[in-house]
């Protein structure tokens, strides 16, 4: 439980072991977690044809009414080792917009840590501002530059 009050729901503890694990017969790219009631709970579970564009479109879509609304994600990033293979990475990102209320600012970051704790992702991005909610940008705070799929690219960048 967090120092908010907010607990963290077996099937979001479930669904983020199957990005950890890279389960085969039921692959996830990400899942998405919001605060529903008194619980982190998972609010969507990637398809495989699902991109990392429809990821970031699902967390703040610019047309929808509820496009500041906090939520965490789960996400396999894809990054180039030093040895130049590419390899695939399980990354924590909050997604907590400077435009949300101070009292959603201030559950969702005192759910955050006990949440990452809990999950154990010690990879992990806080975004507050829309232009932040792209690959490149989580790629630079994770130290990886340049490192990345060359296919990747950040719209708002």
């Amino acid at each position: 439980m967090s120092h908010s009050g907010i607990t963290i729901s077996q099937k979001c503890i479930e669904a983020v072991g199957k990005i950890k694990t890279k389960t085969v017969h039921d692959p996830k790219r990400f899942v998405l977690l919001k605060i529903v009631g008194d619980e982190v709970d998972v609010t969507y579970e990637s398809k495989p044809t699902d991109t990392f564009e429809d990821m970031i479109k699902m967390m703040n879509d610019p047309d929808c009414e509820k496009k500041h609304e906090p939520c965490f994600a789960v996400v396999d990033v894809e990054v180039k080792a030093d040895s130049g293979v590419y390899n695939t990475k399980p990354v924590f990102v909050s997604w907590i917009s400077d435009d949300c209320s101070i009292k959603q600012k201030m559950t969702y970051a005192s759910t955050k840590e006990a949440l990452k704790a809990k999950l154990d992702i010690p990879a992990q991005v806080h975004c507050s501002d829309a232009s932040e909610l792209c690959l490149d940008f989580i790629l630079e705070k994770l130290a990886d530059v340049g490192k990345h799929h060359p296919n990747a690219k950040c719209p708002h960048h």
